[in-house]
């Protein structure tokens, strides 16, 4: 399985963009309690190989205010589940619901 680092506070989002200056880093922002937020995290957790970006994960239930926080600082509308891939500390793609799949989440990141 792919390590994902859990953000649970708004230092835990800062560090994760600031990582994001090195190179393209992953957030998913999903729900424990949805069915369509379980596949798009199940979709989210293949990006383990070795050109596969970082990941990161916020569970909405556990971190709302981190989930606000980092919709405001990257001006994307929350939705959930949710994979976004920022390099720079700005985003350059979002994939939403039944979008979030392994090969386009790859497709994404090689661009």
């Amino acid at each position: 399985m792919a390590q994902v680092q859990e953000l649970s506070t708004t230092a835990d989002a800062d560090a994760m963009l600031e990582a994001s200056h090195d190179k393209p880093v992953y957030l998913l922002k999903h729900s424990i309690a949805c069915p369509i937020s379980a596949r798009g995290q199940m979709e989210f957790v293949g990006l383990e190989g070795d050109g596969d970006p970082p990941l990161y994960a916020v569970v909405v239930q556990y971190a709302r205010d981190v989930s606000a926080y980092l919709a405001e600082q990257l001006g994307v509308q929350h939705e959930t589940p949710q994979a976004i891939l920022i390099k720079d500390g700005e985003p350059v793609d979002v994939k939403n619901h039944g979008a979030i799949r392994l090969a386009a989440l790859r497709e994404a990141a090689a661009n």
